[in-house]
């Protein structure tokens, strides 16, 4: 049950918005307490037991033995013992870190937890809560198997938690410009990340992948996807503008690491989509003529520790102040474009397509906190009046190594908040 009520309030018009137009209704929602909360502050007082991606890989791992005549077979597929203990740990665990987060959203100002979207990621954290903690201690195989139903079910839920997330949060600046939440963003979204690959994992523990040790890809290929992202956003860029810079690759293409694609997919596309509308946009503000639209340049580099994706773009740049408010949670050149919601001008696919290519000004900073997670980075050089240029530096995440056997952002994170708890 949603332990909500609904209202509207008014939305800003925004700068561009005519004299005496009617405001815009944004839906909200009248917070309250979830009848469980005194479970929820109990279960968030336990003790996150920190693993790094190293020991979850290794028991992802575990060899299983399988006779077939009198031929021994093994396989990559855990063991039933280890997909037992893998769901106990996590029937532990999860509920603390959920617990966690609902802690952080309820002492969010009301006029940010009542906003529909973010309540609704609430409710969603609510849900997952509820579910695991319910859920009967696991024994058996077929225990397992049910677990595993259940966690793969609910990381579908929690597929939008960004969106909804960037875009209730836009919603309430848009009538209340001076709420800044950046401490609880980074702690949700790093949470976020750590929850995922937790998830994500144990369900692949059941259905290995060639190729993969849990969720980690060996000897990927980063050009394959970011020819893919280019493919499918060169496309959008049409649709919204009627013309696309072409996307290049220079360096050394062939080159290959261990990570996480879905991570990868996500940084490259946000780098990507904006070196794109920055290209289009700079060039259609000075010319009618989009025959000569210079490329975006992707470069490939395979170093010691790191693959560099650079992408190059000759947008315009940006002034130096700009450049640090750019990795803020939030901002966005798009709103002086368009404003938060359709118009008479505007369509309702329109608007779509052009939220899809310039997001809620959550692309930067998510993709630093990817990044940072595994001890890589990202790094802005912008030259105004020209183009910029954006460095990703991914770690390569081979099992030993510092960036898979240290402690990760989201470990840090709960064992300060532990420490912090009376």
């Amino acid at each position: 049950q949603r332990h909500t009520d609904r209202f509207c309030l008014p939305q800003s018009r925004g700068p561009g918005a005519e004299i005496g137009s009617e405001p815009r209704w944004v839906a909200m929602a009248v917070a309250r307490l979830p009848p469980n909360f005194r479970k929820i502050r109990e279960v968030a007082r336990g003790t996150c037991h920190s693993i790094s991606l190293g020991q979850l890989l290794r028991n992802t791992r575990s060899v299983e033995t399988v006779f077939d005549g009198n031929c021994v077979v093994s396989t990559q597929r855990a063991d039933s013992q280890s997909l037992v203990r893998a769901g106990r740990w996590l029937q532990v665990q999860l509920p603390i870190r959920f617990a966690r987060r609902i802690e952080d959203f309820v002492q969010l100002p009301h006029v940010i937890v009542s906003n529909s979207h973010i309540n609704s990621v609430l409710q969603t954290y609510l849900d997952t809560f509820d579910a695991v903690s319910a859920f009967p201690e696991i024994h058996t195989a077929e225990h397992v198997e049910d677990f595993r139903t259940l966690i793969n079910s609910h990381m579908a839920k929690h597929g939008d938690g960004t969106r909804l997330i960037a875009e209730g949060y836009r919603q309430t600046r848009g009538t209340f410009p001076g709420v800044r939440i950046d401490e609880f963003l980074h702690k949700f979204f790093t949470s976020r990340i750590a929850t995922r690959i937790l998830m994500e994992n144990f369900v692949i523990m059941h259905t290995p992948q060639d190729g993969y040790v849990g969720v980690v890809r060996k000897g990927m290929r980063p050009l394959n996807i970011v020819q893919g992202l280019a493919s499918d956003l060169t496309r959008l860029t049409h649709n919204i503008y009627g013309c696309s810079p072409e996307v290049e690759y220079r360096g050394n293409l062939d080159c290959t690491l261990d990570y996480i694609p879905r991570h990868v997919s996500y940084m490259v596309q946000e780098v990507l989509k904006n070196a794109l509308r920055a290209t289009v946009e700079r060039h259609q503000s000075r010319s009618q003529s989009f025959s000569d639209l210079p490329p975006v340049v992707v470069e490939l580099q395979k170093g010691d520790v790191h693959v560099i994706i650079k992408i190059s773009d000759q947008g315009g740049g940006m002034p130096k102040k700009l450049q640090q408010e750019a990795w803020q949670y939030g901002w966005t050149t798009a709103g002086e474009d368009f404003d938060s919601a359709p118009t008479q001008s505007l369509s309702r696919s329109d608007y779509d397509l052009k939220t899809e290519l310039a997001g809620f000004g959550f692309g930067l900073p998510l993709t630093r906190l990817h990044a940072q997670y595994f001890g890589g980075d990202v790094f802005m050089q912008a030259l105004p009046g020209h183009g910029t240029d954006m460095y990703l530096l991914l770690t390569h995440l081979k099992e030993g190594t510092p960036s898979t056997e240290i402690d990760d952002l989201s470990t840090i994170l709960e064992t300060s908040s532990e420490k912090g708890t009376p």
